[in-house]
């Protein structure tokens, strides 16, 4: 009889080695819970334990928190984090359209209520997922904060322990302003990896293809090009943080703006030589899109990914630096350097031989090549009008 006791505790130990869970943290798979949750053109399947909800602190302070987080740590959470986990990857989503999922999600499963019940429920999952997080809050408000590595602007930051952390919750509403935060001392993963906000690849998420019609000049000869660009990529940066803004000029073009606008590109200037194919390029981003600021257009800074050009009706000279900087890289592959000035972004090509202003930039020569004007020109190797004098700053390079 000893001996039958024996194995049965070895078997569950080992049960629970190989899940990684507690005995209060395994769930019943009969008591499950599966809905489909809408994200983006996308349909993604959760699962959950519905005994993973822990109920809202009466009181926001650092007692209560601990108490909260304990009671979370001997919830069945592991059900949901292993179904986001699985959609993660089948999606191909980076760390911050992870969150976006998994908010979502939260509130779902706690019916769109208890709200620092699921801020507390979101720290604990991702602390689960292997990122350094925190909480914060201020009066009856609890705040998830992650620890990144990456720049990231108008979005709150802390510093604890050396360690800057990117406060998620104020980035889907306001925050009541800049108030002073209590950083919750609890730190359960001190080591855990740096939280991705930038966009390396897209998601592979459902394609909402858009065609649309584009008109430019190319030294007085008008040009007709119809495209076709993935709305999905628009909605995901509708509300997207404000990243570095070289970012924005290394995000790839979708596959459904690759397939349709590279080819026709490629078979116009193939046979261009290389100054006259930049004149084509620059003459396609000064005047098939129409121009605006963005306080004017969106009535705050918003930095454009190149599908985005396509997406709205106005565009400024970031975003056309950001799509004149991926169609040299997949048309021409020459070298290109990122210039900033105070208040214009553009860029220049690296040449021997292009003639017009130019700098030395790592030993090389590289020839101005603004992408945002003048409209309607196509002339190319002048400093943009207006900065002939003006001091400027290499934010990236393309080599």
């Amino acid at each position: 009889m000893k001996s039958i006791i024996l194995q049965v505790v070895v078997l569950l130990a080992t049960a629970l080695l190989v899940t990684g869970a507690s005995p209060n943290n395994l769930g019943t798979p009969a008591n499950y819970h599966h809905f489909d949750l809408p994200f983006y053109a996308e349909t993604v399947a959760v699962t959950y334990d519905p005994a993973m909800t822990i109920a809202e602190p009466p009181v926001i302070s650092n007692q209560a928190l601990v108490g909260a987080y304990r009671t979370l740590q001997r919830k069945p959470t592991k059900v949901l984090l292993n179904s986001l986990l699985e959609a993660k990857a089948k999606y191909a989503l980076n760390d911050y359209l992870f969150y976006k999922l998994a908010s979502q999600t939260l509130k779902v499963v706690y019916q769109n209520g208890e709200e620092n019940a699921r801020e507390i429920t979101m720290y604990g999952l991702l602390i689960e997922a292997g990122f350094d997080a925190r909480l914060t809050f201020r009066g009856g408000r609890v705040f998830v904060n992650v620890f990144t590595e990456e720049d990231l602007f108008e979005v709150p930051i802390i510093d604890a322990n050396g360690r800057p952390y990117a406060n998620l919750s104020c980035m889907e509403g306001d925050c009541n302003g800049r108030a002073r935060l209590f950083i919750h001392p609890n730190r359960p993963n001190p080591k855990g990896r740096s939280f991705g906000f930038q966009l390396r690849s897209w998601p592979t998420l459902g394609v909402q293809p858009i065609a649309k019609k584009l008109s430019f000049s190319y030294h007085g000869v008008d040009q007709e090009m119809d495209v076709t660009f993935d709305r999905t990529i628009v909605d995901i940066m509708k509300d997207y943080p404000f990243i570095h803004e070289y970012c924005y000029l290394e995000t790839p073009l979708s596959a459904t703006l690759q397939e349709s606008l590279i080819p026709q590109l490629d078979t116009l200037i193939r046979d261009l030589p290389q100054q006259q194919a930049l004149e084509f390029l620059v003459s396609f981003t000064r005047s098939a899109f129409d121009y605006k600021e963005d306080n004017e257009n969106f009535g705050r800074s918003k930095p454009m990914v190149p599908e985005e050009l396509f997406g709205y009706s106005f565009s400024d000279c970031e975003d056309r630096s950001a799509l004149f900087f991926a169609l040299v890289r997949e048309l021409l592959e020459i070298p290109m350097a990122v210039i900033a000035y105070d208040d214009h972004l553009t860029i220049a090509v690296g040449s021997d031989t292009i003639p017009g202003d130019f700098f030395t930039y790592e030993g090389k020569r590289f020839v101005f090549c603004d992408p945002t004007g003048p409209k309607n020109s196509s002339k190319i190797g002048q400093i943009p009008p207006g900065y002939e004098n003006k001091s400027f700053q290499i934010i990236g390079a393309y080599k």
